[in-house]
């Protein structure tokens, strides 16, 4: 995928160069770009994480980490999607609702990750509680960028994940926000609490920081 997102954006760059020399083959590319600005790999992801959700993973430590690893993949390419899309989508009139989807996606996949680390750790309280919270607040974070970003309007694909994360940020006892106070200020706070408390714990499983639950970055 990082060489996916790196080939999109040397097609930006390279016709930039080729249209000062008043090149025709920019066309091409511009029409390249163009197409790519779809929400077909968003779509992909959302329908994983929905049938994640449907489908429990089962209780065995192997099936666990299968599916916490199954997940961090879906975490990651809506990530690197929402990259591409930054640079392709400038100015459809459709690129609120792509981004709008993507963080659906990343908010309910980090639900369901967080439910998966509080198994893994089950055998201490503590990373049981400390890594699900540290999920949560990612979740709520890439929520929170869009409604910001949107003047407090709520996409309505975000009706059924916020609940979601809500009731997994009850269970342990994380207060989430108003959208409006919701920051990354808010979130690395959350983080350096979560990370002290499951440091108490002989090895937590996945440690904190782990590439599995990458950082949301608002757009």
């Amino acid at each position: 995928m990082g060489r996916r997102s790196g080939v999109y954006g040397f097609l930006i760059v390279a016709c930039a160069a080729l249209a000062l020399g008043g090149l025709a083959v920019c066309q091409p590319l511009r029409a390249a770009a163009a197409g790519r600005c779809n929400s077909q790999t968003i779509d992909e992801g959302y329908a994983r994480i929905r049938d994640y959700d449907r489908h429990g993973p089962g209780n065995s430590t192997a099936k666990l980490l299968a599916r916490y690893a199954d997940i961090a993949e879906v975490v990651v390419t809506m990530q690197e999607e929402r990259q591409i899309l930054k640079g392709v989508c400038s100015d459809d009139p459709v690129r609120d609702s792509f981004f709008a989807e993507l963080a659906a996606t990343i908010a309910w996949a980090l639900a369901l990750q967080a439910d998966v680390a509080a198994k893994l750790n089950s055998s201490c309280p503590a990373a049981a509680q400390a890594l699900p919270t540290i999920m949560l607040a990612d979740a709520w974070l890439d929520m929170a960028n869009i409604i910001n970003e949107g003047n407090g309007a709520v996409p309505q694909i975000f009706k059924d994940v916020v609940p979601k994360v809500q009731t997994r940020a009850a269970t342990v006892g994380l207060t989430l926000p108003a959208w409006a106070d919701t920051s990354a200020y808010w979130r690395a706070g959350i983080r350096d609490k979560a990370k002290a408390l499951a440091a108490t714990c002989p090895s937590p499983t996945p440690p904190p920081g782990a590439e599995a639950s990458p950082s949301p970055s608002p757009l």
